[in-house]
């Protein structure tokens, strides 16, 4: 098959590298090794630049923000539509970007087109403004024609559902994943010593971005009660955002600057020696989170750690103790410093909780999986488009 992907994304506090591009990347490489041709259409980040083992064909933007997505729009619609008159797509794959033109070009190419909705608002229909209510009318129309909607959380399935209308058996539920080889359990004495970490300490840490609804300035909190009661134990904090400035100035108001690495942002393949130098991975989302897919749990325990993260819908629809995440109320310092406590008190049960996560995710959320799934969804549509078609002609 061959397959064209569209991924608009774009960080204001990190344009050179976004992060939103990485399951893309993981999308193409293992549908490249499953012999099928690849295309990927991403703005022309440093990243597009570094791939291997399918095509890439780079987008450049406006660096103005009204113009940015228009000019991503418009650019990748005239560079597909040249790369088609010679090597046309069986299947258009896109992540929704307020534009249809993915649509559009997959109908004149006669081509099934795929859209996923990975996170809500898409568009904030909560939200009022003219704007709002035409960015709200164009997603109804373009997502009811789509072939297929996948979407990465049950919630994402209603809510795509019930706001835009799109029929029930249109939607599919493909969550996130790990690549679990690149993610996976490494020596931690190993990973401290190549990231020039004390081997006599504890660690906690975090990966990802460093915006309000993660939850981080509930972290710094609870850290502040971890290190009071275990004077040995260090915070690791991986990424960056638009919190950055504040969680800084809370972390030294508090006088805990000296126990904390900021390590920024750093490249993915690094990410997993990172995690592998923590005892305990964190993801303390806000309550008010709303639906998204909790990918960084899908690595942390990729990487065989314990993790302990909010109880919000969308981690407690997947992740529990019993597949290595111990789940706590949004929002509750105290809460999120005792289970935390807890693991690092009992390294034995902590290990016992990696093993069964890295298991969990091996077996249901390896990217290899994932894909041989989306594979067989793109069969099934073809598979439908035909009996459609046989009906047709037989009643004539």
């Amino acid at each position: 098959m061959r397959w064209f992907l569209f991924c608009y994304w774009y960080e204001p506090d990190a344009p050179s590298d976004p992060v939103g591009l990485v399951r893309f990347w993981a999308l193409a490489r293992q549908l490249s090794q499953r012999g099928d041709s690849v295309t990927v259409f991403p703005p022309r980040y440093r990243s597009s630049f570094l791939q291997r083992g399918f095509l890439v064909a780079p987008i450049p933007l406006f660096p103005w923000s009204v113009l940015r997505q228009v000019s991503y729009a418009i650019l990748s619609f005239v560079v597909s539509f040249v790369r088609a008159c010679w090597s046309k797509p069986d299947v258009v794959y896109y992540r929704w970007m307020d534009s249809p033109h993915p649509l559009l070009f997959a109908r004149l190419f006669g081509a099934q087109c795929i859209c996923e909705v990975n996170g809500e608002p898409v568009p904030p229909w909560c939200a009022s403004g003219l704007r709002s209510r035409m960015t709200h009318t164009l997603a109804a129309f373009t997502l009811r024609h789509c072939d297929r909607v996948v979407v990465l959380t049950d919630g994402l399935r209603s809510l795509v559902q019930s706001q835009y209308g799109v029929s029930p058996d249109r939607v599919v539920l493909l969550p996130s994943g790990s690549d679990t080889e690149v993610f996976r359990p490494k020596e931690m004495s190993l990973c401290r010593q190549e990231e020039q970490l004390d081997p006599a300490c504890q660690y906690i840490g975090f990966v990802g971005s460093f915006y309000r609804y993660q939850g981080l300035a509930t972290l710094l909190e609870a850290f502040a009660r971890i290190h009071a009661r275990r004077p040995s134990t260090r915070l690791l904090m991986i990424g960056e955002g638009e919190q950055a400035a504040t969680l800084l100035a809370q972390a030294t108001q508090r006088g805990l600057s000296s126990w904390i690495t900021w390590a920024g942002r750093v490249e993915y393949t690094r990410v997993p020696t990172w995690i592998g130098a923590m005892d305990v991975c964190v993801a303390p989302f806000c309550g008010d989170r709303g639906e998204t897919s909790p990918v960084k749990l899908f690595d942390y325990l990729a990487c065989g750690r314990p993790v302990v993260a909010s109880a919000i819908p969308s981690v407690t629809a997947l992740f529990s103790r019993a597949n290595g995440v111990v789940l706590v109320q949004p929002d509750q310092i105290d809460a999120l410093a005792d289970a935390v406590l807890d693991l690092l008190a009992r390294p034995d049960e902590a290990g016992r909780l990696g093993r069964e996560g890295r298991v969990f995710v091996e077996q249901r959320f390896g990217w290899d999986a994932i894909v041989r799934t989306l594979r067989e969804l793109v069969r099934q549509i073809v598979q439908d488009d035909h009996d459609r078609h046989r009906l047709v002609v037989n009643n004539k």
